[in-house]
């Protein structure tokens, strides 16, 4: 490859890579969304288990009764990083959250019927079928399974709503004002008064605060294989840079050879 060539192929990534890591902004506002730090961000990125944990327990008490998730099996709960008690696993956490939903089914009469869940479930959705929650919201709650891969922004988009919400601005009944989208018929999950509400671990539960977690938990979601297609990647970059180096010596010895048998047979002198 020529000189002039690799410049522009160099800046034709960096202008790529601007780009990308430009704010975000909504089609329908404009408005910017700032960049958020994450700890899955990079190519380094992990999950932070104990957050992940947080972020379940506000998608549970601030999300679940519109939005499901139903691309998520409870056995994936397990993996979560749990504090563990003598001899118990992640999958034990794992069935005792699944066992706390009621999942609808067709029992052996061939009526409607519920049983608790089991690891091989998914999240029920809590309103039924997208008739029922047409009826209650107007408009059927996505589901989050995939979130922070469908949305521009990502997990910033999520985050920049979550926390884009002002009840000052008057807006038509039904209908809620944020930052992020102006009219949104998606209700303010936050209650006004949020001083009772205490996460189990400890940490202090700001409206910021619960906002990342449940943001990250839905990254994770939407992403579950992040830290291994992470840990596979730097494998495989150190494997290609060893393979290269091997290859770089491997040359130089081959080509050195080379030289030294047309030397002495008085060939002509090699280009390279």
């Amino acid at each position: 490859m020529r000189f002039g060539t690799l410049i522009k192929t160099l800046s034709a990534a960096a202008a790529l890579m601007a780009l990308t890591a430009a704010p975000a902004q909504t089609e329908e506002t404009g408005y910017s969304i700032d960049s958020q730090s994450w700890t899955f961000t990079g190519p380094l990125g992990h999950y932070d288990e104990r957050q992940l944990q947080r972020g379940l327990y506000i998608y549970q008490t601030r999300c679940q009764a519109c939005h499901s998730l139903g691309l998520v099996r409870f056995s994936s709960l397990g993996e979560l990083g749990w504090e563990l008690l003598e001899g118990q696993t992640g999958e034990d956490v794992a069935k005792a959250i699944a066992s706390n939903y009621e999942i609808p089914y067709i029992n052996d009469d061939g009526e409607n019927d519920t049983r608790p869940g089991v690891l091989n479930d998914t999240f029920p959705w809590a309103l039924g079928n997208p008739k029922r929650a047409t009826a209650t919201y107007g408009k059927s709650p996505p589901d989050l399974s995939t979130m922070a891969r469908s949305r521009i922004g990502g997990a910033d988009y999520i985050y920049a709503l979550l926390t884009g919400y002002d009840d000052a601005h008057e807006q038509p009944e039904g209908a809620y004002y944020n930052k992020v989208m102006p009219v949104i018929s998606m209700p303010n999950p936050w209650p006004a008064d949020m001083s009772d509400f205490e996460y189990p671990d400890g940490t202090v539960a700001t409206l910021e605060q619960q906002a990342r977690d449940v943001t990250a938990f839905l990254n994770w979601t939407a992403d579950p294989y992040l830290e291994a297609r992470h840990k596979w990647g730097i494998v495989v970059v150190l494997y290609m840079l060893a393979l290269t180096i091997v290859s770089f010596f491997a040359y130089r010895i081959v080509a050195a050879q080379v030289h030294s048998r047309l030397e002495a047979e008085g060939g002509p002198e090699p280009d390279h």
